[in-house]
């Protein structure tokens, strides 16, 4: 005899993109004290970390939102198709938020972009881990 499925976890992955939000707090407070520790006065570090990583946690959140628009098993096949949909959509506004930032954004520190980005995106891989 099969068992039903699993009930959706939306609501602990809304909390999970909420306590992102603390997560972002934290890469730009450490960039802040690390700006100003040594760096200089513009705060350039910091600001370039803050951007790298608001890059990072907007793209999870758009992708959340697609993700989740449709629930049970009538929907599977939007399901599936919100999912590419919320992929590529990820995708694109990474490499054009990437773009933006280094076009638009003077004076801008790229390892700094990177390195918050890439902290935003360890933060979500764990918190992701914890659900079960």
């Amino acid at each position: 005899m099969t068992q039903p499925a699993k009930r959706s976890q939306k609501d602990q992955i809304r909390v999970y993109l909420k306590r992102q939000t603390w997560a972002l707090l934290l890469v730009i407070m450490v960039a802040w004290l690390v700006d100003s520790i040594g760096f200089n006065s513009e705060l350039v570090v910091a600001k370039s970390a803050a951007i790298g990583s608001l890059l990072s946690f907007t793209t999870q959140i758009v992708f959340a939102l697609f993700m989740f628009s449709y629930t049970g098993y009538q929907a599977r096949n939007r399901i599936v198709s919100q999912f590419f949909r919320g992929q590529a959509l990820k995708w694109l506004l990474t490499v054009f938020g990437f773009a933006f930032i280094f076009i638009a954004i003077k004076p801008l520190a790229p390892l700094a972009v990177f390195i918050g980005f890439i902290a935003m995106k360890i933060s979500h891989v764990l918190m992701l881990g914890r659900l079960k």
